[in-house]
């Protein structure tokens, strides 16, 4: 078994074709250097989920404050009257 680039290996195992591999990521095409582009592509699109992840947890938050407090309500409708 022949050892390979890491470059290959993203060449071969992840994008099967050039164009994949340029659709993904332009940059690879201009710089002649796939495996920093790359590493800039895959770090651009992890901000991109961080800031997706971040955005739905404050949303999860906010569900959870709000179902606690009709739960509290809930709770208290008795003692109201």
């Amino acid at each position: 078994m022949s050892l390979t680039t890491l470059e290959d290996y993203v060449k071969r195992e992840i994008f099967k074709t050039d164009k994949e591999l340029f659709d993904f990521c332009p940059a690879c095409d201009e710089t002649g250097n796939t495996i920093e582009a790359l590493m800039k592509g895959l770090f651009y699109e992890a901000k991109k989920l961080q800031k997706e992840r971040d955005e739905i947890l404050k949303i999860n938050r906010s569900f959870a404050k709000s179902i606690e407090e009709l739960k509290n309500i809930i709770k208290n409708i008795g003692t109201l009257g």
